[in-house]
């Protein structure tokens, strides 16, 4: 198994053509639905085994919490949303009424980061995956868990998903195996702002391997033996997935989070394969680094 975690920019032609892709493919028919046959929680202290979460528990070493639209400190937020401290420094910040997690300093703060823009991620759209993941930065329901996993995949998936279609070319059946140094709370944020308004102290990224299960079996479960509890479902997923429209997935966090799912093929099966070759050549399947906050 390849331990090359090249850092991949992709060139802005590539970058266009994704997003012309992702307006015609955006619709997933009922049958193209997620499927995850198995979770597991490998009880990791998320504070002890995550930096970004360590930001949140020891506040930037006692520091307030911070605006999350122009990054003034504050005081202890205060609940339900509305005006703010005025905007004067360490004044009493809002909590967004919605997710009771965003704070701003004042109404004006609230608005222009309701709105998003300048390279920004509205609260908006963001506002759902903040009352996901709550203050500390925990993701608790298994369904909320669900919707964090299928968010990270469809940010990644018009780079994951040619590189995976293009590494089964040549490795034959197999599975995308997704890997983070970050929590999954941390990574299903749409922006890097933790729940604090501080932004992540350290990259946002997942490493990505092409595997068949004979390497997962001789290669990953001889190093880390707790991965061993996924191999029936895998074994199960590549034997049974049809590559033309889905793709076995095992995704692992820093915090202990394993999963084991089919993801709909999104975009299609040839214009993966024609991206996977234009992104990554024909090479042998080197995993790949993708940052999630450069896309």
């Amino acid at each position: 198994m390849s331990t090359d975690h090249s850092d991949r920019s992709m060139p802005s032609r590539f970058t266009d053509s994704i997003s012309d892709a992702a307006r015609a493919s955006s619709y997933l028919s009922p049958s193209s639905a997620y499927r995850w046959s198995r979770v597991i929680e490998l009880g990791y202290d998320e504070s002890g085994n995550d930096a970004t979460t360590d930001d949140i528990e020891n506040d930037g070493g006692g520091r307030a919490p911070s605006c999350f639209h122009c990054g003034k400190e504050g005081g202890v937020p205060a609940e339900g949303g509305g005006g703010g401290g005025g905007g004067g420094g360490g004044g009493r910040l809002s909590k967004c009424a919605r997710c009771q997690v965003a704070s701003y300093c004042s109404r004006e703060c609230q608005v222009s980061n309701w709105k998003g823009g300048d390279g920004r991620v509205g609260h908006k759209f963001s506002c759902a995956a903040y009352k996901r993941v709550g203050d500390d930065m925990t993701i608790i329901f298994g369904d909320d868990k669900d919707d964090a996993r299928q968010d990270i995949l469809s940010r990644i998936r018009f780079y994951a998903y040619p590189y995976a279609v293009r590494a089964s070319r040549t490795a034959g059946r197999g599975f995308l195996f997704v890997q983070s140094d970050s929590s999954l709370a941390v990574m299903s944020l749409p922006g890097p702002i933790l729940s604090n308004g501080r932004e992540c102290s350290k990259q946002r990224s997942v490493v990505l391997h092409w595997l068949t299960v004979g390497e997962y079996v001789s290669e990953v479960c001889m190093d880390d033996f707790e991965l061993a509890a996924a191999t029936k479902d895998l074994r199960e997923a590549v034997e049974g997935y049809d590559e033309s429209v889905e793709l076995p997935v095992l995704m692992r966090f820093r915090c202990g989070h394993v999963a084991v799912g089919i993801a709909p093929l999104v975009p299609d099966f040839n214009l993966c394969l024609v991206l996977g070759e234009e992104y990554y050549g024909k090479g042998d399947g080197a995993a790949v680094q993708l940052n999630i906050d450069d896309m």
